[in-house]
């Protein structure tokens, strides 16, 4: 059986292997290891502090400081710091989900689809005597800009508008349109949602059980052609699965909803199984190098 510190040591070779990948990323955007380690002391505050509230114990500038092995303006910087990272983070998870949103209400809610789930064509202009793309947005997203989720669905190549009048659905999957910040912030809620997942599994912490994690790897090299073939198989069957489970969520609300319950979410990507561990570089070190 393993130790505490074994399985301390497996959880930070795991961290490494997260976030090697974004190495590419980190360099292209002027991200260093200062702000890293920033970020790390922050969720450590905040997470200490969220801990301390929730056990009723006295949640200090000086305890936090102690507890992480931080100076206390430090913790009072990344404190003071937190409302205007909650409201950015917010702001920026708003602009991802609420197209996704409005294209799921729109191919399953009644009210702006057929019975058989296809999207109705949707009238640019209010008060027409149809169902129109404001009222969607009201009725799936209310507070949200129309004009603003339009922009973002036409981008995404999820909408088209023809006749000028007009607004038709032609992808449900919504993904933001080329290097954005919204793309950027997905990241997030994805590798977030995973590694919430791997949490809750290894430190049982949901009240249903282990939540579903599967993967497939193929057990032989793929040309360029193969992989393009599997993408596109996952795109259509893949896509088809996600649409079909949003539908019997919508279709089972009555059955399925309770208030102060969690809303629940599946992620579904492909991935390039990494290449064998290389060897480390052999780097001289030079004094005054």
């Amino acid at each position: 059986m393993t130790t505490r510190d074994e399985q301390g040591v497996a959880l930070i070779d795991a961290i490494e292997a997260l976030l090697r990948p974004l190495m590419p990323l980190f360099r292209n955007y002027g991200v260093s290891h200062h702000d890293l380690s920033q970020v790390i002391a922050r969720l450590f505050v905040y997470d200490t502090a969220e801990t301390l509230k929730k056990e009723g114990r006295p949640t200090t500038v000086a305890r936090l400081a102690l507890i992480n092995g931080l100076t206390r303006g430090e913790v009072e910087k990344h404190l003071n710091d937190r409302e205007v990272a909650v409201t950015r983070r917010i702001t920026k998870t708003s602009q991802v989900m609420i197209p996704s949103i409005v294209l799921s209400v729109w191919n399953t809610d009644s009210r702006f689809s057929t019975p058989y789930g296809v999207a109705l064509d949707l009238s640019l202009k209010s008060g027409a005597g149809r169902r129109s793309f404001l009222d969607l947005v009201m009725a799936s997203a209310p507070g949200a800009d129309p004009d603003a989720v339009l922009d973002q669905l036409v981008a995404a190549k999820c909408v088209e508008v023809f006749e000028g009048e007009f607004v038709r659905c032609t992808n449900w999957a919504y993904i933001p349109a080329g290097v954005s910040v919204e793309k950027i912030a997905r990241t997030g809620l994805v590798m977030g949602a995973l590694a919430s997942t791997f949490t809750q599994n290894l430190l049982e912490l949901s009240d249903i059980g282990s939540y579903p994690e599967r993967q497939v790897v193929s057990d032989f090299p793929l040309s360029v052609e193969g992989r393009t073939e599997v993408r596109r198989w996952l795109v259509e069957q893949g896509t088809q699965f996600l649409m079909s489970l949003d539908a019997w969520i919508t279709e089972n609300k009555s059955r399925l909803e309770a208030p102060g319950g969690r809303r629940i979410g599946l992620e579904m990507f492909m991935f390039d199984v990494p290449g064998e561990a290389s060897v480390a570089p052999n780097i001289q070190s030079v004094a005054n190098g």
